[in-house]
Formats: structure tokens, sequence, C-alpha cells
């Protein structure tokens, strides 16, 4: 049986290793991020007539912030869009209006709202510490971008690592982890990437440690499962 190795998301590892296992691949878990989630106060954050038109959410790993938002008074949020259907249904249990759909990763989320959003919008962007393109993407727009860090991800030490046919990354974090930890060479051939972002980050690396780089049709565990079944390492 062909194995690949699940370097992420790290906190959904045994949701796509299904999702491996259902394409005749066996996941084997390997983890290279821990998230450490910083517990800001948001009513620590923000004065009491603060509001913004806009609540974004990349991650599931901002989601503990986002549910203790939820709970003050302020800061007074318009309405929100996610990266994720599991992200976008959580957000819309917590009682904030959702009017788009889920986009597939940060890229498509700054698209969606830079063409519903005016210019001078006022966006909260709670992210990770290694996180920036999509503040960038919707300053240079015209939008108005506040980005408190409340979530970070820190590199685990690799004492060893399995022999696989193929490694799936789910972050660019992930593929500079796996730099720092197995060097530019050896490894799999094959790197399956969970979107663009990550599919960019792995063509930019140098030398290249991977014969091979797809990107997944769209960044779901079907999809993963699609794209193993016709995959050849």
């Amino acid at each position: 049986m062909k194995r690949i190795l699940m370097t992420g998301p790290v906190e959904r590892l045994a949701e796509w290793g299904d999702a491996a296992r259902a394409a005749g691949w066996e996941p084997i878990e390997l983890p290279l991020l821990a998230i450490e989630e910083l517990g800001l106060r948001p009513e620590a954050l923000f004065a009491a007539d603060a509001r913004f038109d806009w609540l974004l959410v990349t991650s599931r790993s901002a989601l503990p912030f986002v549910e203790r938002l939820a709970r003050c008074a302020p800061p007074r949020v318009e309405r929100a869009a996610c990266v994720g259907e599991v992200a976008t249904a959580r957000v819309r249990e917590l009682g904030y209006a959702v009017p788009l759909r889920a986009a597939r990763d940060a890229a498509d989320l700054a698209a969606l709202v830079v063409e519903r959003a005016e210019p001078g919008a006022r966006v909260l962007w709670p992210r990770g510490d290694r996180a920036t393109e999509l503040a960038t993407a919707l300053r240079a727009r015209g939008l108005v971008v506040t980005d408190p860090v409340v979530y970070a991800s820190r590199e685990r030490a690799l004492a060893s690592v399995q022999t696989a046919e193929a490694v799936f990354f789910a972050s660019p974090s992930a593929c500079n982890a796996w730099i720092a930890a197995r060097g530019p060479c050896g490894g799999p051939g094959l790197a399956v990437a969970i979107g663009d972002s990550t599919f960019d980050a792995l063509q930019r690396l140098d030398p290249a440690p991977f014969a091979r780089v797809i990107r997944l049709g769209e960044p779901t565990p079907a999809a993963l499962t699609v794209a193993l079944a016709h995959a050849e390492p």
C-alpha cells in the first residue's frame, strides 16, 4: 500500500487521514507544527465604540478567539466571511451574518471580500503569527485591516520520519517546517498541497525537495481522496 505523510491540518489530521485511506493510501501522521492559542481577550483590545464591517476567519485555530469575541459587547461586526465550510458553519452558529460562500483559501477570501466591500471598509482578521498575505492584499485594495495575532505556530522537532511515497502539506508554514526539519534533500518524491498558497510555497523552495508537486482542486478531504486516487508517486 502506498503511504503518505500527513503534516496537517494539525487540528484535523484524523479526518484528512481518513480521506487518504479512502483512496487506498496509508496515512502516517507527521504534524510539523503545534498550535498555541494565545488567549487574547477581545474586551482588552477594543474600545466600547469599536465597529468592523467584516470579520474574516481563515483558520479554525482562530475560532476560540472568535467565540470569545461573540460574547463581547464591543466590537460590533456587520458581517463575516470564512475559509472552509467548518469555520463558516461555526461563525454562523455564533450569530454572525455570513453572506458569502465559504472561501477555498485566503486568496479566494480576499477576492470575495474585495468584490463586496467598499473602499475604506474596516476588517477584523484574527490571525496566526506567520500569516500576513491577506492583510497585505486587502490593504492594497484600500481596506482598513486590524489583524491581532491570536495563535502561534511552533515547529515540532522530528526524531525520525517513516518512509513514504508522498507528503501532504496544509499550509506554507508547514513547508518551511519540513525544510527546517529535513533539509532540502531526501523524502518522498510527491508533494500534495492543500491550496494555491501552499502550492506556491512549495514551488518557491530552492533547491526543490520534491520531484512533483500537485494541488487539490479545493481544500477539502474529499478533494484529497480524488487527487490521491489518480496520483502516481
